[in-house]
């Protein structure tokens, strides 16, 4: 397991590579207190629960934005696993696509 500041140093130095870089589209914020890199409004970076780097993306971003960005980090030796994509609800809290169920109710 990681600790918060070994967390926070790895995301720095991705920040650090980003804030250069056109293929974080929309720009990239270091958000310390989530331990967590947003790009633009589609996309979140941080560790998961295995103290994996993960990254997921909103539902509408826009496929070649996704590309740029994996390419960037695999490109960088970055690695990460890829999470479903999410949606924002009304009280700005993440909700997953599994967390949204069937649209026939299912």
């Amino acid at each position: 397991m990681y600790s918060s500041e070994e967390k926070l140093a790895r995301l720095r130095s991705i920040y650090d590579l980003a804030r250069t870089s056109d293929d974080f589209e929309g720009g990239v914020t270091l958000e310390e207190e989530m331990e967590a890199l947003i790009v633009g409004n589609w996309a979140v970076i941080a560790f998961d629960d295995l103290d994996e780097l993960a990254l997921s993306f909103h539902l509408d971003a826009h496929p070649n934005a996704v590309a740029r960005l994996t390419r960037y980090l695999i490109e960088h030796d970055i690695g990460f696993a890829l999470y479903e994509a999410f949606t924002v609800d009304e009280d700005d809290r993440i909700v997953f696509e599994s967390d949204l169920g069937s649209a026939d109710g299912d």
